[in-house]
């Protein structure tokens, strides 16, 4: 993509930006995910619910910039491709911080009697996802997809797991809250990883 050094500075500082506060929120929602105190979740739901605000309107800064791009150059071919990769990562990092919030909503609806830390193996398994988008946002700074094997182990993984999760429920006429409630959770973090991989699909395309 034929971007001058200013634009590319400009646009790179806003990724950095984005991708600051998705280690943030991923670090937080981690947090919740082990933690049973309720006052400590209510204010981990309140901070996910803002950093997803502030990357949703950090995601629009960074959509105008290339927007500004494609119009004052109107590029073609190849150069457009990219242009909509860009804006097309940047809907993905945003979308990591709308799983997570989807995340901590559906902790505050167990509150008070429950919580995610009573699910089996959901810290570890988003541990796994968490290394998986730090491994695209690392590739995402450096604007190289050389860490997309790690993110496709990872992904194959989540899926396993995610694919095991329905097959406990569809195999059972009964089934716990808990196993209810960790497929659902399972769906947001295959989700996450999805776009941890779509992340490293366009940095192709960029290149």
């Amino acid at each position: 993509m034929s971007l001058t050094a200013t634009e590319l500075e400009r646009l790179k500082s806003i990724l950095i930006h984005m991708a600051q506060n998705i280690r943030k929120i991923l670090q937080i929602t981690e947090k919740l995910i082990e933690i049973d105190e309720v006052e400590q979740r209510k204010n981990i739901w309140r901070e996910i619910e803002d950093i997803a605000s502030i990357l949703d309107r950090i995601r629009g800064e960074f959509v105008n910039e290339v927007l500004v791009f494609i119009a004052r150059r109107q590029p073609l071919g190849r150069e457009l491709l990219s242009a909509h990769a860009l804006i097309s990562i940047a809907y993905d990092v945003y979308r990591i911080s709308r799983y997570c919030r989807e995340i901590a909503r559906i902790d505050s609806m167990l509150a008070p009697s429950s919580g995610l830390n009573t699910i089996t193996n959901l810290s570890k398994i988003f541990k796994e996802a968490i290394k998986a988008v730090e491994a695209a946002l690392d590739d995402l700074l450096e604007f190289s997809p050389k860490r997309v094997n790690i993110v496709n182990e990872i992904d194959v993984q989540i899926d396993e797991i995610y694919k095991n999760a329905l097959l406990g429920i569809s195999s059972n006429v009964v089934i716990s809250r808990e196993e209810a409630v960790k497929a659902l959770i399972m769906r947001h973090i295959e989700r996450i990883v999805d776009h941890a991989k779509y992340i490293e699909q366009y940095l192709s395309e960029v290149l």
